[in-house]
């Protein structure tokens, strides 16, 4: 089994740590998003693999402190461990000259929220126990189309577009969202000369909340109810991954971007001018970080490593993460061997 293989899509768990942490990582107060930053490190999705079934298992220990900017509060630090399970089938049909795959990936987090009576404007933004902790199944993201074009001289691409519905746990105002999130996909990759380069790009639209999750209620404020009506903003979110493989090994740099396009719509027939300075925030966040990458190619399994750090952010909670990969493939179509071979 090649190293492409294990890593384009036997970690395919990348895809979706999105809704893995999206409560452990509010960019905005109460506002949670279904695609987690950085999550797709270390895969050249722009390629996908032999006809087969993939699987692995990412793990990922983020926010080692976090610590929050722009308008959300600084002083509150949200830790989690999440963990996602991807299942990837390509079953080599050829659509317009590209190579089909489809995809699923659900994911798992434990969260901790940490402060100590943080208040802004005035009001109170933590439980009256200061320290919340969620046990979640995050919601789930599908890829129901994803097409690879091999381009020659090492340099492939895909487009595809992935959705995450809501059914993961939402039993408070700490755990997914209760919209849907529709996503075109791009990626560009480079896999030649002992290097794999990578750029997978992402745009999320998202729905209106129905009201189960995401806008903490600002104390003292007439006709906002919590997520009434709630539109996250759009965003744009790129992995990036330069590594170069030396025998079995791999190293290089990595690193993710993200950033919100369009402001958010409050709803209720609130703009963002009717709530600034409450609880409810609008602020555009962005994020920017850098890390590295380490990698060793076992055979049937392949393990990568990395750690990424926010050189900037704003109006978010970012911090340290630490993530592992396991990738494999679980089937493929090659036709069996012979239980006796002919002379």
């Amino acid at each position: 089994m090649t190293r492409m293989r294990n890593i384009a899509l036997g970690g395919l768990a990348a895809l979706v740590m999105s809704g893995a942490a999206s409560a452990a990582f509010a960019e905005e107060p109460g506002t949670f998003q279904n695609r987690l930053n950085g999550a797709t490190i270390g895969l050249p999705l722009g390629a996908a693999p032999p006809p087969g079934l993939y699987t692995g298992l990412e793990t990922a220990y983020l926010g080692l402190p976090a610590t929050g900017h722009g308008n959300q509060v600084n002083g509150l630090q949200v830790n989690a461990i999440a963990q996602a399970v991807p299942l990837l089938w390509v079953p080599g049909w050829n659509f317009l000259g590209a190579s089909y795959s489809m995809s699923a990936v659900v994911a798992f987090y434990e969260a901790e929220v940490l402060g100590a009576g943080i208040t802004q404007g005035g009001n109170n933004l933590l439980a009256t126990d200061p320290t919340a902790t969620v046990y979640v199944f995050a919601n789930p993201l599908w890829n129901p189309i994803s097409l690879s074009w091999n381009l020659g001289q090492g340099w492939f691409v895909s487009a595809g577009f992935n959705f995450v519905a809501p059914i993961g746990t939402n039993a408070s105002n700490f755990t997914n969202p209760d919209y849907w999130t529709f996503e075109p996909t791009l990626a560009i990759s480079y896999l030649a000369n002992n290097w794999v380069l990578s750029a997978n790009m992402f745009y999320d639209f998202n729905t209106a909340s129905g009201g189960n999750c995401c806008i903490a209620q600002p104390t003292g404020t007439v006709g906002l109810a919590p997520g009434n009506g709630y539109v996250s903003g759009d965003a744009f979110y790129a992995d990036f991954t330069a590594v170069y493989k030396i025998g079995k090994w791999e190293i290089g740099p990595v690193g993710y971007l993200e950033a919100q396009t369009t402001s958010d719509s409050p709803g209720g027939g609130l703009t963002c001018a009717d709530v600034a300075g409450t609880a409810f925030e609008c602020g555009n966040y962005f994020d920017f970080a850098l890390g590295g990458l380490v990698g060793y190619d076992f055979g049937p399994v392949d393990l990568q490593v990395w750690v990424t750090e926010p050189l900037t952010h704003s109006n978010s909670i970012d911090g340290l993460s630490v993530w592992t990969r396991l990738g494999f493939r679980l089937w493929g179509p090659e036709a069996p061997k012979p239980l006796v071979a002919k002379d």
